[in-house]
């Protein structure tokens, strides 16, 4: 399966005058921006910061084998190597709590590309992801709207792409649908990548109605977190051959010349149920009880000493243990959430795909498109993207 490192080695030696911009470009950028760089201020080459990390072994042993990789292609990518940052910012507060990174590209003399961070494989970045869903209006939300402000006036006569994956997706959204009228109509395309969405109560049609058709989201045919708020801009489901978990990391995701290669059938059966479950857990348990119950797993992964997902997926018996004894932490009042939780899920289960045993046979297709009540996704098979 080819990915973007392949697409590095592919299309390197093109600028984009040739080659012009495409979504692979942006998922490098939103993946780009995860490198743990400090604070930027002076405009640097990607190549002249690529060779200056590689060239420092304190600093390599603090990316992961992918990130190394794509630091040692930089230079020798004229695609990319040649692009100016002008801006590496980042931002941590403890009160409220803050964890925020963001960069900003020149591609040409009139065009700039806003990246924002997402959040990783661990257990602070997945309960990150989580928070979201309860606590929508997170101080990121904020201080990303604050960055593309201050971007897009102090480049006041550039044209602007703005991308992030994961929650980095959600903070690209967000900050557009708030921004100015001045800076929407400079923005050429928002992507997300995997991004969760935001809560349906943000696109009321006077915040979004201008800048919704310049939305795309790009989610991996068995994705978890890009399902849990609500996507009413187009989404594509790319093809990947990972586990779902494993699907979040963009490296996973298939690419062709220039784009990716899209999932012929949508989301799985296994992220459909996921899909319809998250509709059905946001509708009918209270946020209070939801927060409450999510608060008690982490809390009891975390004295297990589970750090990371991966912990839990890569050992199918220790995970069952630690989720086993997670469930037996709970209080009373928290395992009634929590059946009430696993009942919605097999009520998804049972209402959303195929069962050789059923006798009537159920559609994969969603049974219900309310933006009201959640996630939606446009999970068809996008013939004329494929195309292209």
């Amino acid at each position: 399966m080819a990915n973007i490192l392949n697409y590095m080695r592919w299309r390197g030696d093109l600028p984009f005058s040739i080659n012009k911009f495409n979504s692979i470009d942006a998922a490098f950028f939103a993946t780009f921006v995860y490198l743990p760089f400090p604070t930027i201020n002076k405009k640097i080459l990607l190549s002249d910061l690529a060779s200056e990390y590689i060239n420092n072994q304190d600093m390599l042993k603090k990316v992961n084998g992918y990130e190394k990789e794509q630091l040692q292609l930089i230079p020798f990518c004229k695609r990319y190597g040649d692009l100016e940052i002008l801006d590496w910012t980042n931002t941590i507060k403890t009160n409220p709590p803050v964890q925020f990174s963001a960069a900003t590209f020149r591609l040409n003399k009139n065009t700039i590309l806003v990246a924002f961070r997402g959040t990783d494989g661990s257990m602070i970045g997945i309960k990150e992801d989580i928070d979201l869903s309860f606590h929508p209006k997170t101080s990121g939300l904020t201080v990303a709207k604050h960055y593309l402000q201050r971007i897009a006036t102090q480049f006041n006569n550039d044209n602007i792409y703005i991308v992030g994956h994961s929650k980095g997706g959600m903070f690209s959204q967000y900050a557009a649908i708030f921004a100015s009228q001045f800076i929407q109509d400079r923005i050429i395309k928002v992507y997300s990548f995997d991004g969760p969405g935001l809560m349906h109560n943000y696109y009321s049609p006077s915040k979004y109605k201008e800048v919704l058709p310049k939305f795309i989201t790009y989610i991996p045919e068995g994705s978890i977190f890009g399902l849990m708020l609500d996507h009413p801009e187009h989404v594509l489901v790319v093809k990947s051959n990972a586990n779902m978990l494993k699907q979040h990391n963009i490296i996973q995701w298939e690419v062709a010349r220039n784009g990716f290669v899209l999932a012929s059938n949508g989301l799985t059966n296994a992220s459909r149920i996921l899909r319809h479950s998250f509709i059905s857990v946001n509708t009918k348990i209270p946020i209070n009880d939801r927060e409450s119950l999510w608060m008690a797993i982490f809390s009891a992964l975390e004295s297990q000493n589970v750090v990371d997902f991966s912990q839990l997926r890569d050992s199918k018996l220790r995970s069952a243990i630690n989720l086993s004894q997670a469930y037996m932490s709970l209080s009373p009042q928290l395992k009634i959430v929590a059946n009430e939780v696993i009942s919605i899920i097999a009520t998804s289960a049972k209402n959303h795909i195929n069962i050789p045993f059923i006798n009537k046979a159920k559609l994969l297709k969603p049974l219900s498109n309310n933006s009201n009540k959640g996630p939606i996704v446009d999970d068809s098979y996008d013939q004329t993207m494929q195309k292209k």
